[in-house]
């Protein structure tokens, strides 16, 4: 085999290898579930809806928010990652619930905030974590690819 024939051959073993993994990395990137999606669009509309029931001090709808929060912990679009770091997210999440709850019956707008403030950094949080779990599992993909033994 000539020189420009095996070097033809290794471009295009290598344009193909890159394009699969550029693939991979791109359908793992968009590897959330239609129920994990629809989960957390739902708690995003809840948390917005939520924060304008802190700031109005609207207790009955301080109330109702935070139930549907709750319920939606329990969806099993929102157990899609079985880890003990996720188990902690969530419970931090929850915990944030909780004192939501609290200051609503007790009609604590200050407590509501600062349980609120807590909620959102418990999803900022989350999310940083799941990201860099897809990160570092697409950078072990393609450590383990037949180009990267």
């Amino acid at each position: 085999m000539s020189t420009r024939a095996c070097s033809s051959t290794i471009c295009s073993m290598v344009l193909l290898t890159t394009i699969a993994m550029v693939v991979a990395v791109l359908s793992r990137a968009e590897a959330q579930t239609v129920q994990t999606k629809q989960v957390m669009q739902q708690k995003l509309a809840q948390s917005q809806q939520l924060l304008a029931a802190v700031v109005t001090s609207n207790w009955a709808a301080l109330t109702q928010r935070t139930q549907a929060l709750e319920s939606l912990t329990r969806q099993p679009g929102w157990q899609f990652l079985q880890t003990t770091e996720y188990r902690n997210y969530t419970a931090a999440f929850e915990k944030a619930m909780q004192a939501l709850a609290a200051a609503a019956q007790q009609r604590d707008q200050r407590s509501a905030a600062m349980a609120y403030n807590q909620l959102v950094n418990s999803c900022v949080e989350c999310h940083r974590y799941v990201a860099r779990s897809r990160i570092a599992a697409d950078t072990l993909t393609i450590q383990r690819s037949p180009v990267f033994p």
